[in-house]
């Protein structure tokens, strides 16, 4: 008993410990367009909508990141990423982050194209702007509609691994069909095959491509995850790949193995392991014999 006192009062007046740690910041950006409300996406044994598949796992990457590192969030529509909260540190913000997280809908789409490449590029071209530069983790399944010319890939006008990230592949791999969203944002049938491009607009305009486009599949209007071109988007600005991981613990080391880490030095208050193990002694010394008592009874 008096050893547990003595770590209550330890808890009480003992002054936080200083350790140096080795923290990142990151940026995470979700996708929000059409084709991330395919429900192929698996969490904890069922299918999900890979929307929520990534805030689900956005939210226990918070919890993996130490205190003093900083997260951000923001989203993708048409060919840009708006920031929504910038990079704020994950302890202290936790229920603010929360809060945000939880307010991403497919309804804050402002357009209904997906153009991600240059959408990578506004969030690479937003994460210099910010001190110190995060990490960048972009959330897509890679779906780009209009569909991209294979030998006019948007151009990246940055320096490649100038800002580091990983984009994160969400979704199956077989073709499905993409939910539609209304102007309320609210899921209302599915694209039909008449309903999106099928070419992008160089080849469209071009005469003597007519027999090739003729050719080319009609399948724009559903969706899969698109790891390679996914794998070949992030070769050009110098990102790290990971296609659907399979625990939040495995996609923080993929982020962590990317990441410029900075060291800091953070105070630990013992008082919780302090007061945890004052508690512990103290139930070791009643519950055993209230528990005879009881069994005498």
């Amino acid at each position: 008993m008096l050893v547990a006192l003595g770590l209550v009062a330890a808890a009480l007046w003992l002054p936080s410990v200083p350790s140096d740690v080795d923290i990142m910041d990151g940026l995470f950006v979700l996708d929000v367009t059409d084709s991330m409300n395919v429900e192929d996406a698996v969490l904890d044994g069922e299918k999900v909508s890979r929307l929520v598949w990534a805030k689900e796992f956005t939210r226990r990457v918070f919890l993996e990141m130490p205190c003093g590192a900083h997260a951000g969030l923001a989203i993708f529509s048409e060919a840009r990423a708006l920031i929504l909260m910038n990079p704020v540190e994950v302890c202290r913000n936790y229920n603010d982050l929360m809060q945000m997280l939880n307010t991403i809908e497919p309804s804050m789409a402002w357009v209904r194209s997906s153009e991600v490449s240059k959408a990578i590029y506004t969030a690479i071209r937003q994460a210099n702007e910010i001190t110190p530069k995060p990490t960048i983790i972009f959330m897509t399944d890679g779906h780009e509609s209009p569909p991209v010319h294979e030998s006019l890939f948007p151009k990246f006008q940055g320096t490649p691994g100038e800002i580091p990230g990983v984009i994160v592949g969400v979704g199956g791999k077989d073709l499905l069909p993409i939910p539609k969203t209304n102007e309320q944002g609210v899921i209302d049938g599915v694209w039909d095959v008449n309903d999106v491009m099928h070419v992008d607009v160089y080849a469209s305009s071009r005469g003597d491509m007519a027999d090739a486009n003729a050719r080319k599949p009609r399948t724009e209007h559903l969706s899969s995850q698109k790891t390679s071109h996914l794998e070949t988007l992030a070769s050009r600005v110098g990102f790290g790949f990971t296609s659907s991981p399979q625990s939040p613990e495995r996609l923080y080391k993929t982020m962590r193995s990317h990441a410029k880490t900075r060291s800091i030095t953070i105070d630990y208050d013992l008082y919780a392991w302090l007061s945890g193990i004052a508690f512990l002694l103290v139930a070791l010394i009643f519950l055993p014999y209230q528990w005879l008592g009881n069994r005498k009874n």
